[in-house]
């Protein structure tokens, strides 16, 4: 019943039988057949319909040695926190970021109720430093929540889930971080134009980047917000990079032809999610979310490892430990201003450093060799994400393949007109494989030549054969194990 005091003395499933029937249909359906439904949109309408799937789904989801807080807990809770007052003023819980709740439909007395699950949720969960995504759950779950006690216990549900290959939420600054700079890796391969735009301006690409789950979770409509929540509380947190990435895939049409007024793109991008119903229906960008191809949850698991490990040893390295406070530091370590080379120039290294994983990004450049100032007598690789003597690893006379799939080439050309020129780039992941030399020089470092290579899917950099004018080794500062060389023709 969507009209509080009004038809308890109705049998609402006569009165919309199809609604009873597709509920039915819901709970005889496995978890694979659910995942289809949510993608569909099977429980969109009425109100009723979805509030009633979301507590099956939900309560369906299980954790592995983890003990979930029930109802009671709740009641304990706001008999501590509040006693007999039914509002709040109490100030908001540290980990959100900027104490702001989304109220999307929610009235005055809502809105107050998610303050209160907000501060039970930090009360309960003490080690939950940094969630800034918390607030606009809240809210959504609430709109289809019986009471507070049981939007608890339903976000709470979803907090203590701990399967690392199908997360929901991030509750510290290190993970969150850790979440950014792997949407990051996979917008650099999903979206190389918006990279391009933003480094060339010389604005903060990880800044940007770092927005991109506020982008779902604070300013999406609420229409398209309850659609990605339908699949995201059957499918977790891979569903948000997807649809972070259409989101980012479609802004990049809206602003590539006014890239010269747009002066912030982070607060650009925010006003374009706001405002996403001018370009997409909430269904056609789900259409377009599950068109993009993304890694497996494994693999996606593995890369969220690696970029929190190289987070957690900045913070070692750093003596930070991540709480709110630490949110404030800046998030660029490396200054492009002061960048001196006889290659390429620092608007230039900007823009390259944009395509390399983001846990290398990090870290600054410096020069490992350089034609200029050496004898040309240097063996070394390409672009490698690991060492190249892990070819040799596996006690066998051949050559075997190695890196982490993030291995790259790049041509760079320069185009005149309205007196700026344009660096281009062309990467292509690692995929395995023989056919073709992407790069290959001599080794007196004279010169070398270039062809398509099926291992990058790439073409010639450039004409086959070239002479060697200057050459440079980049390695990054404090992660010697990836290496840049610039040879120029």
């Amino acid at each position: 019943n969507d009209l509080p005091g009004y038809g308890q003395f109705v049998d609402w499933e006569k009165i919309d039988p199809e609604a009873a029937k597709k509920y039915q249909q819901i709970l005889r359906s496995e978890h694979q057949q659910l995942k289809t439904m949510a993608r569909e949109g099977f429980w969109a309408m009425p109100h009723t319909l979805r509030a009633k799937a979301y507590y099956h789904i939900i309560h369906s989801i299980n954790s592995i040695r983890a003990v979930t807080p029930d109802r009671d807990v709740y009641y304990e809770l706001t008999k501590k926190l509040f006693g007999e007052q039914k509002r709040s003023s109490h100030p908001v819980p540290k980990y959100m970021e900027d104490g702001e709740i989304p109220r999307y439909c929610l009235n005055k007395a809502g809105l107050n109720s998610a303050k209160k699950v907000l501060l039970c949720l930090g009360k309960y969960f003490i080690d939950m430093n940094f969630c800034p995504i918390l607030p606009a759950l809240v809210s959504l779950i609430l709109h289809f929540s019986e009471d507070e006690a049981e939007c608890f216990y339903s976000v709470s549900r979803l907090i203590c889930y701990n399967d690392p290959n199908k997360r929901y939420i991030d509750q510290t600054f290190l993970t969150y971080r850790a979440s950014c700079m792997t949407f990051g890796d996979l917008a650099n391969k999903c979206c190389r134009g918006i990279r391009k735009l933003i480094a060339s301006s010389h604005q903060n690409l990880f800044e940007f980047y770092s927005d991109w789950i506020m982008w779902i979770f604070a300013d999406l409509p609420f229409t398209y917000a309850i659609r990605v929540l339908d699949v995201y509380l059957l499918e977790g947190y891979k569903v948000l990079y997807r649809v972070a990435l259409a989101l980012l895939d479609l802004y990049k049409v809206s602003v590539s032809s006014r890239v010269a007024d747009v002066e912030d793109f982070r607060t650009d991008m925010k006003r374009f999610v706001q405002n996403v119903a001018r370009h997409c229906t909430a269904e056609k960008l789900l259409e377009r979310a599950f068109k993009i191809s993304v890694p497996t949850r494994r693999d996606l698991n593995l890369l969220f490892t690696a970029n929190k490990d190289i987070e957690y040893s900045i913070s070692t390295n750093m003596n930070l430990v991540f709480t709110y406070v630490s949110k404030r530091l800046p998030v660029e370590t490396v200054d492009f201003n002061n960048f001196r080379s006889n290659v390429v120039t620092g608007t230039e290294m900007r823009v390259i450093w944009a395509w390399i994983p983001e846990r290398f990004a990090l870290f600054s450049p410096f020069r490992l060799f350089s034609t200029a100032e050496h004898e040309r007598t240097l063996v070394f690789g390409a672009f490698l994400s690991t060492d190249v003597a892990e070819r040799r690893k596996h006690d066998s006379e051949e050559l075997a393949y190695f890196g982490t799939g993030e291995c790259l080439v790049f041509m760079v050309s320069f185009l005149l007109g309205s007196c700026k020129y344009t660096l281009l780039i062309s990467t292509c992941p690692l995929s395995g494989g023989d056919g073709g030399h992407a790069l290959c020089l001599q080794r007196d470092l004279q010169g070398g030549y270039t062809e398509p290579c099926e291992t990058f899917k790439s073409i010639a950099l450039c004409k086959r054969d070239f002479k060697i004018q200057s050459l440079e080794v980049w390695g990054i500062q404090n992660s010697i194990s990836f290496s840049h060389c610039f040879p120029s023709k």
